[in-house]
């Protein structure tokens, strides 16, 4: 499965959940490919010394028979990467200028299907062409959300951008409740509100506000490594639980 964690909301937990999933899944003897198509590159530096030999932006704009010379080894069993560096930035003004642009991952990726059986892009929190890219190579797209009014109007707009992208009407989607603090009541049960026309596609799943997801990412680790026994690991773990419990359609 090809899932795309994305929302052009920034600050909702998207590289801390595609880093811990990514990390989980592995763990679990999936072989599994992290991809970081976000110039920030925050995902890149949990996994890889930095500054990489090769990034995104040679696994896109290189031919497809090429793709994987740019999948680096983690150190951590059963994970890749594809790495990002800031330098995306102009590979997403060169793509601006190709034939059937929004599809170059995508056909990047038809290679890689057969090696890998999980394969997560952390996408950048803007709808530019990588995003595009990122969306209509994904078989499902996983759409982190923390507590607020903000979150829902930027869900509307991704959906509405992958619609149109992918010429589908009923996009593939589920939406992880993040960064939950039950001391806001008040602000949870209107955001719940909010959320009323998308219940089916809400994962129980919910990630809770802890310290132990503070302090793994100030260090740039997953939470499971950091603090093995902590709310954050249990959290992370529940979210691998009912991932591999979704059957989608695949894009291929």
């Amino acid at each position: 499965m090809i899932l795309s964690i994305t929302n052009i909301k920034g600050g909702v937990g998207k590289t801390t959940t595609a880093v811990n999933l990514a990390e989980r899944l592995s763990e679990r003897g999936r072989r599994t490919l992290l991809i970081d198509p976000d110039p920030q590159a925050q995902a890149t530096r949990c996994f890889i010394d930095w500054p990489p030999d090769r990034s995104v932006g040679d696994f896109i704009m290189d031919r497809p028979s090429q793709a994987s010379k740019s999948v680096l080894n983690t150190g951590t069993p059963n994970l890749d990467m594809v790495p990002a560096t800031p330098e995306l930035t102009g590979t997403a003004e060169l793509l601006s200028t190709r034939v059937r642009r929004e599809e170059r991952l995508r056909r990047a990726l038809e290679t890689m299907q057969e090696e890998y059986r999980e394969i997560i892009l952390d996408c950048p929190p803007a709808l530019g062409i990588l995003s595009h890219n990122a969306i209509t190579a994904s078989d499902l797209l996983l759409v982190p959300a923390q507590p607020g009014v903000g979150a829902v109007k930027g869900l509307e707009a991704l959906l509405q951008a992958a619609r149109e992208l992918r010429d589908e009407e009923d996009v593939p989607y589920r939406i992880l409740i993040t960064m939950f603090d039950v001391r806001t009541t008040r602000t949870n049960d209107l955001f719940q509100d909010l959320l009323e026309e998308h219940r089916k596609r809400l994962l129980k799943t919910i990630i809770f506000k802890s310290e132990s997801l503070n302090q793994a990412n100030l260090a740039g680790k997953p939470v499971a490594r950091f603090m093995p026994s902590s709310r954050g690991a249990y959290d992370y773990e529940s979210l691998c639980d009912e991932i591999l419990k979704i059957r989608v359609k695949s894009r291929s």
